[in-house]
């Protein structure tokens, strides 16, 4: 049976971490782990184990955690092409991890090497510590001859830094509750669901929106990050706080009561690759809030209401207004629903599937 190694910094039960990206390598890999024998790396951090088995899949943290979260990060790329040459895999999807996106696995381990471009992170890291990210993000993805990206913006990106690659756009999935259709228009609060990352994530920005002008129904965060940034996002809250309820992690059913019990999701991103979250919402039935960027073109108007980039006040006022109107919310919430039918983690899974036999094929030749 052909092995398939995958690689994510992140874990699904990361304190740090645990956001949307690793939920998606997990459900990549069962679905790969029907034909395959099906090994995911992640970064070790407190009280991970040296390994576990989930959903038929091996799980293998690697030993970064005692460089903290940052340093982890930096570390866990370093030693990707190390284990490639010891474990020596058949195929290896890399999720590409910050800061520069990009590493040497695909020039110094023995397998073909699939860059799963789950965010481009150069520019944003540039941003912060003003050294040359993209530059090496943008060298480094020309190492790369099969690249998977999320939305059309990224597709185009990859295939002007690396013409010869094999590029190609398979979107995210979700997994839909069995039963009957959900409620349209019905929900108690507004809510984010999402990693705590406040300049990224836009929280900031929301919880502006929120004190311009509090919307009637409660907003809710879930959510956790670094201990930084979770502070930064209680700080945030404090002028608010009678509009706003802090979660923290969900998981499970939580979440999912979380998630039917909501009136509308809002997505403040300053930048995105997909958004999970919004296509869990549709799955829900859910309508979406979010700016007008554009990886998130994916997503039709007909189930969203987009806003200018970055504008509070816009961001206020659809708040508001969907708050108010329940008839709004059922429109937006059943178009939603109906685009989320083609997005089934069964339906990706299986294009995951040819795209490894594929790349299988091309090793051996045949």
């Amino acid at each position: 049976m052909p092995r398939v190694a995958l690689s994510i910094f992140d874990d699904v039960g990361n304190p740090h971490y645990g956001g949307g990206g690793a939920r998606v390598v997990h459900e990549i890999a069962t679905r790969l782990a029907e034909e395959h024998e099906v090994t995911v790396y992640c970064g070790s951090y407190r009280g991970s184990p040296r390994s576990v088995v989930r959903d038929g899949v091996e799980y293998v943290f690697l030993p970064v955690g005692w460089a903290g979260p940052r340093g982890g990060q930096v570390l866990f790329p370093l030693l990707l092409p190390v284990l490639a040459r010891r474990r020596r895999p058949d195929v290896w999807i890399e999720s590409l991890t910050p800061p520069v996106s990009t590493s040497l696995l695909p020039l110094l381990g023995p397998a073909p090497v699939v860059a799963l471009v789950q965010m481009l992170s150069a520019a944003d890291m540039q941003r912060r510590y003003r050294l040359p990210f993209t530059l090496v993000e943008r060298w480094g993805l020309r190492a790369y001859r099969h690249v998977v990206v999320l939305n059309r913006t990224d597709l185009a990106a990859v295939r002007r830094y690396a013409p010869k690659a094999t590029s190609m756009l398979i979107p995210n999935g979700v997994t839909r509750a069995p039963g009957p259709e959900p409620v349209f228009g019905a929900g108690e609060h507004i809510l984010y669901l999402g990693r705590i990352d406040v300049r990224q994530k836009g929280l900031d920005l929301l919880l502006a929106a929120v004190a311009a002008d509090p919307p009637p129904l409660p907003l809710v965060i879930a959510g956790a990050g670094t201990a930084r940034e979770e502070h930064r996002l209680r700080e945030l809250v404090r002028p608010v706080r009678e509009h706003v309820r802090i979660a923290g992690r969900v998981g499970g059913m939580q979440k999912a009561e979380l998630l039917r019990g909501s009136a509308l999701v809002v997505v403040p991103s300053r930048f995105e690759t997909f958004s999970l979250t919004a296509l869990e919402a549709m799955a829900e039935g859910k309508p979406v809030v979010c700016f007008d960027l554009p990886q998130l073109q994916w997503i039709p108007a007909e189930a969203a209401w987009r806003i200018p980039r970055y504008d509070v006040s816009a961001l206020s006022t659809a708040l508001n207004e969907l708050s108010h109107d329940k008839d709004r919310r059922a429109e937006l919430g059943r178009c939603g629903h109906a685009l989320s039918r083609e997005h089934d983690w069964d339906v990706i899974g299986a294009r995951y599937r040819k795209l490894i036999s594929e790349v299988l094929d091309r090793r051996r030749g045949t």
